[in-house]
């Protein structure tokens, strides 16, 4: 009987998604993945980039012997917090425009889209690939490209006093500082801008008159009725007390992503001849998605492949959390 050799229920998976991404990198390079834009690609789907994603875990292979960096944006509050600041300026900036102050309205695939760093504007995103027979591998034309993936441009009102000049118009990334110059910026950095627009905190908040001052506490006369240390040990502790962190545990005019160098370092994988050529690594969070392969420790011209296993969820096959 037809039929009768089957299971029992059908296959309940309700969004068959493609979780494990596959990407193509030269040695002694940099480059960059946007995981969003890759599976936007791979599954025919929109992914907002705006979200954390998760990688289970990452493999590497590679016909010579070497190492491979991967880096993200570093999982804070702070990073947090830029790119919420970010997306709400994206909004209004473009809430301008909407009806009825013109009949632009926004596209279909409108969303905030940022680069990792200012290298990753000028090098742009690894596209995911797909694989044939004898390492043969599917190129562009093959379809394995996005018809349009803009990344997000700001438009300033910020007049810079040339009447022949356009409008300023700049990118954004998420980690270093800005490029460009106050009249004509290229990108900004979204955690150096958020820090900018924050007060800085007034550090020591609270403190005792200073130890050096004839009337500080330590020369108190109704502090003093108790010290029966030859060696000034009560005036000793207040000092220590009066003196030692009373200011911030961390740079208090620095936030960390300001600079280029600071991205969170989250594997490092190596290939050698005894284990086939092939890395693995266990999985991490992605900020936004964006990773930043850094393939330094390979020399020029080595064709290598990085393999991300996402982690599967409810956002279309796989699991992100809001920002």
């Amino acid at each position: 009987m037809a039929g009768a050799n089957l299971p029992a229920k059908k296959y309940k998976k309700t969004s068959p998604t493609t979780t494990r991404l596959s990407f193509e990198g030269v040695g002694n390079q940099t480059q960059f993945i946007d995981i969003a834009k890759a599976l936007s690609i791979i599954n025919r789907k929109f992914y907002r980039q705006g979200v954390y994603y998760y990688v289970n875990s990452v493999e590497v292979y590679n016909n010579s012997t070497g190492v491979i960096d991967l880096h993200t944006v570093p999982d804070t509050w702070v990073t947090k917090n830029a790119w919420n600041r970010g997306f709400q300026l994206f909004q209004k900036m473009n809430s301008m425009v909407d009806s009825p102050v013109s009949q632009v309205g926004r596209p279909k695939y409108h969303d905030f889209k940022v680069y990792m760093t200012d290298l990753h504007r000028t090098t742009g995103s690894l596209n995911p690939k797909l694989h044939g027979i004898n390492g043969d591998v599917a190129t562009a034309g093959s379809g394995l490209v996005a018809d349009d993936w803009e990344y997000s441009r700001f438009v300033s009102a910020d007049d810079d006093q040339d009447p022949e000049a356009n409008a300023d118009e700049f990118y954004v990334h998420m980690i270093g500082t800005h490029t460009g110059d106050p009249d004509n910026w290229e990108s900004i950095s979204l955690i150096r801008s958020y820090g900018q627009s924050r007060n800085i905190i007034q550090s020591p908040e609270f403190t005792t008159a200073s130890s050096s001052d004839v009337e500080g506490a330590d020369k108190d006369p109704l502090v003093n009725v108790f010290d029966f240390s030859s060696e000034e040990q009560m005036n000793d502790i207040m000092k220590n007390l009066d003196l030692d962190n009373d200011e911030t545990p961390y740079d208090n005019d620095r936030y960390i992503g300001e600079n280029s160098r600071h991205m969170q370092h989250v594997a490092r994988i190596g290939t050698e001849q005894g284990v086939g050529r092939v890395g693995r690594s266990s999985g991490f969070c992605a900020p936004f998605g964006l990773i930043c392969v850094d393939a330094w420790g390979l020399s020029t011209g080595d064709d290598f492949r990085v393999v991300l296993n996402l982690a599967q969820g409810t956002y279309h096959g796989v699991y992100a959390e809001r920002a």
